[in-house]
């Protein structure tokens, strides 16, 4: 058994050649082959859920089987047990894998589910004292009669410090549009096999005994995840729902600074929020809402019907090119990355004084206290018997409290289950106000609708009222039950 420490990147494929002429690998000789990987698992797909990869990998008339756990995954760093095994002839043999790492009487039942077909090009780099495989993917994963494309850089520690890979990439994503990945060549195959986007990843388990800095860094890397998940997953659906997703995540990542800001360094807090804001920046401008629906909707590029239509259209394919962009703006990948090296390496800790220290090592119940207070006192409920925007100027206090109540459930009490269902609710509630807001401003893209259509849409908006009546209602019951949660 060995573990496997590698960090995944994708690249975009007009970037590749840019990439093999990099000054860290032109000079370097390169290995070029061609692979072939089946994978195996139940017909239920058992070894998946369990966190179990198995394959058969081909290289010419030499094959080895390799099974890999899920162990640790975050911002594109992946750490993981794997054994490995020689198969000249070419067949499973799971005779040698250790005892409990597959689930019970799965051997029976294994089968072929998809594979995947790429050229691989290999180059080791030895870098401030370690030795680093860096190889070059690209081909296609295939289900049956479904393939999507890959192409996609990882680099594998063989010997030396986390530091230097780290540091490696780092260097790497400075000129190269290439972005951290957390999505393996396995998830892909079964996303196409299911034809489905994966579940939401599931939240760190946080303990009251678990120290700050330790809660920040499961939370942080969690965000983290998710950005970098959140960006994959646009580009394999073409979903803008998922852009939209990454500013609520950047949301997310502000709000835990402010938590855990005993713990940070003024210079660091300063960098990590500028690498955030520098994301946001960048993100907002695409995602403003028309734009974004009428490119799920329709092609942006067709033949527009009217006048109406056309400007819309407008609006939309300017959003395409912007995110086209910014998928070919090396900065992007580059802050990502730093963002990475930064949580990895705890980078914080070169620079704090004995209070942060101090703060740092302080149980997490007892020092997240001060932050549920400051958001309680933050929700105004009287905001929600006035106007829609008076409402919607809430929705920032609505999303620190139902964080508080998703991360820290166990923490405080389960009765916080039956607040993090009303918060929840109250969030649902202000975003389809948000969206009957927008709509109802959009007078001249509703007058070119069809009578129907026109009638349909204000029905929808005409229930603002009563949304309203139950956003104020979901707010008092919250307000009035704020002192129980803050005497737990």
């Amino acid at each position: 058994m060995g573990q496997e420490i590698e960090l995944k990147l994708s690249i975009r494929p007009s970037a590749v050649e840019a990439f093999r002429s990099h000054p860290v690998l032109s000079s370097l000789p390169s290995q070029s082959s061609a692979l072939e990987n089946q994978y195996y698992d139940t017909p239920d797909q058992q070894l998946t859920q369990s966190g179990t990869a198995l394959r058969l990998r081909f290289q010419g008339s030499h094959c080895v089987q390799t099974l890999k756990t899920r162990g640790s995954n975050v911002g594109g760093l992946h750490q993981r047990d794997e054994w490995e095994v020689e198969r000249p002839d070419g067949q499973l043999d799971l005779s040698e894998c250790p005892d409990g790492v597959l689930p019970e009487g799965v051997a029976s039942q294994l089968t072929q589910l998809f594979s995947t077909r790429f050229n691989r090009h290999r180059w080791l780099v030895q870098h401030q004292g370690a030795d680093i495989e860096v190889v070059l993917d690209e081909g296609e994963v295939s289900a049956g009669a479904d393939s999507q494309a890959i192409s996609e850089v990882e680099l594998e520690l063989k010997s030396g410090g986390l530091t230097a890979l780290l540091s490696l990439a780092h260097e790497l994503t400075r000129s190269i549009p290439l972005v951290p990945s957390d999505i393996s060549k396995a998830e892909r195959g079964y996303r196409l096999l299911n034809h489905a986007a994966p579940v939401s990843l599931p939240l760190p388990a946080i303990v009251a005994q678990q120290s700050m800095e330790s809660a920040f860094c499961a939370l942080f890397g969690y965000e983290l995840e998710r950005l970098q998940r959140q960006w994959d997953l646009f580009w394999m659906t073409q979903q803008w729902s998922q852009v939209q997703a990454m500013l609520v995540t950047l949301g997310n990542m502000q709000t835990e600074f402010e938590w855990f800001s005993d713990i940070l360094p003024t210079r660091h807090r300063l960098q990590v929020k500028a690498w955030v804001g520098w994301l946001e920046g960048a993100i907002r401008p695409l995602v403003s809402w028309w734009p974004a629906c009428f490119a799920l909707s329709q092609d942006a590029r067709s033949e527009p019907e009217n006048i109406a239509v056309s400007l819309q259209q407008a609006k939309a394919i300017r959003a395409l090119e912007g995110i086209e962009d910014l998928a070919s703006n090396a900065d992007f990948g580059h802050t990502l990355m730093s963002m990475t090296q930064w949580l990895h390496l705890r980078s914080w800790r070169e620079d704090q004084t004995e209070e942060h220290k101090c703060a740092s090592e302080v149980a997490v119940s007892d020092g997240l206290d001060r932050s549920l207070s400051t958001a309680w006192q933050a929700f105004n409920p009287d905001q929600f018997a006035g106007s829609t925007s008076h409402a919607l100027a809430q929705y920032p206090a609505v999303h620190r409290l139902l964080m508080l109540c998703q991360y820290f459930n166990t923490l405080y009490s389960e009765d916080l289950d039956h607040y993090q269902a009303e918060l929840q609710a109250l969030e649902d509630n202000l975003s389809k106000l948000s969206a009957m807001d927008v709509v109802s401003r959009l007078h001249e893209w509703l007058n070119d609708l069809p009578l129907e259509q026109q009638a349909s849409v204000y029905s929808w908006t005409r229930s603002q009222p009563v949304l309203l009546r139950d956003i104020k209602q979901l707010a008092g019951r919250l307000f009035d039950s704020r002192d129980a949660v803050l005497e737990v």
